[in-house]
């Protein structure tokens, strides 16, 4: 990501002996800015109170009460978790010691709108990303997702499982042209919100389509949904 200093780390399993953080997989993976972890959802603790719509700070406080079945559901397909989710601006926090924070904290403003208009599917690179709405940030396709493959290939690979399950569904078949762009979320549910180019067989024309979908902590790969990009609502 660019203007920041990042890397990749695997996420925690549902259960893990004390040194065996070799066997954690690269699967489930988080994007750890800055090294600030904790204070990637900051701006979203202060409207907690009257507007609590964050579904990654949900996702850890329910953990200790939900059971390993229910971490391992397989979501709804075709069911998108940003239908009926409205814009509201994060109120003034008091500013930390960081020079940029101001900075941060208005262009964490912008990402947020830009999160929610395309439902997780786009957000302005070239803005600060060091907080995270519902903890989804871009990632480049050429960072390395695996020790033998960057996000591109991992990228790929999660489309081809949520066009599997288009096809199935749909009179019209939809062939993988290339990815375009990729947002993450890390966590116990990893998930990806993947745009790339299609083509509806056997002669169409080229088509933006839009895939999301959802790794579990038993390495199951799961398709959400699948669909042309949406024209984008007006600001």
């Amino acid at each position: 990501m660019e203007g920041s200093s990042s890397y990749l780390k695997p996420c925690a399993t549902v259960t893990k002996k004390e040194g065996d953080s070799r066997k954690e997989t690269a699967e489930h993976m988080e994007v750890v800015v800055n090294s600030k972890r904790k204070a990637e959802f900051e701006p979203e603790k202060y409207e907690e109170e009257e507007e609590y719509d964050d579904e990654y700070e949900e996702e850890e406080e329910e953990w200790e009460e939900t059971s390993k079945s229910d971490i391992l559901q397989a979501p709804e397909w075709d069911v998108d978790s940003f239908d009926g989710v409205e814009y509201c601006s994060s109120p003034d926090v008091q500013l930390s010691t960081l020079s940029d924070e101001e900075e941060a904290i208005h262009d964490y403003n912008i990402i947020k709108r830009q999160l929610i208009d395309s439902k997780g599917f786009y957000a302005d690179t070239n803005l600060k990303h060091i907080y995270h709405y519902k903890g989804i940030c871009p990632v480049s396709l050429d960072l390395m997702a695996y020790p033998d493959r960057t996000f591109r290939d991992y990228w790929e690979e999660m489309v081809h499982v949520c066009l599997e399950r288009h096809n199935q569904d749909k009179d019209t078949k939809v062939e993988f042209v290339e990815v375009v762009r990729g947002h993450y979320r890390g966590g116990r549910k990893c998930k990806s919100y993947i745009t790339f180019m299609a083509r509806e067989k056997p002669d169409g024309p080229l088509v933006e389509y839009q895939a999301k979908a959802m790794v579990t902590l038993d390495n199951k790969r799961h398709p959400i949904l699948c669909r042309p990009t949406p024209p984008t609502p007006n600001p």
